[in-house]
């Protein structure tokens, strides 16, 4: 039996201290430990349970097997939203606006590719948006007036063929509502 020096026994310790940490990290970062959504909704205002203040801050909870992710101001969803897939994957991106969708939002397949993308304007689809396969190709595209799909939407197989393909018409109503239909080139990616 070998007896080791204090010296020795140091430098055993540091080891196992460094190999250990790291292990000692992905255990806290696992899954389980994300808190549950403690928030609640009153008077359509977002309050942090207990408590008579709407929340001002960043939400980041684990909701039905998903993990959630966004900013809070005032008790109001404004800023960025993130919604990601259990195992981390970002699921959607976009932005809030006073509880509305705004601006581009992103949709994404669990291995990661882009599924869709488009923009919001007032919580409406607006402008061009489109969709593509898990393998990156696309699936369908087409425009947006003020949430009504207008103007010639495509649909494709992962070919790239069309299989379908039709003309939605502005109808006068829509058409008169403003003139944000034609200057759809703001939109563009």
């Amino acid at each position: 039996m070998k007896i080791i020096t204090f010296k020795e026994f140091g430098k055993i310790l540091v080891l196992i201290i460094v190999v250990s940490a790291p292990l000692f990290f992905i255990q806290k970062c696992e899954k389980n430990d994300f808190p549950k959504n403690d928030l609640v909704i009153k008077d359509s205002l977002i309050y942090k349970k207990g408590s008579n203040t709407p929340f001002t801050g960043r939400e980041k909870a684990r909701v039905e097997n998903k993990i959630i992710e966004y900013e809070i101001v005032d008790g109001v969803k404004h800023g960025e939203f993130f919604l990601y897939y259990e195992d981390g994957t970002p699921q959607i991106k976009g932005t809030l606006d006073n509880n509305r969708n705004v601006g581009k939002w992103q949709y994404f397949y669990q291995n990661g590719e882009l599924e869709s993308e488009g923009f919001f304007v007032d919580d409406k689809p607006e402008g061009r948006w489109v969709w593509f396969y898990p393998n990156g190709k696309l699936k369908e595209e087409g425009s947006y007036h003020n949430g009504q799909r207008v103007g010639w939407w495509k649909q494709f197989d992962e070919n790239g063929n069309v299989i379908f393909e039709n003309e939605f018409e502005i109808t006068d109503s829509l058409a008169s509502e403003d003139s944000m239909y034609l200057d759809l080139k703001k939109f563009q990616f």
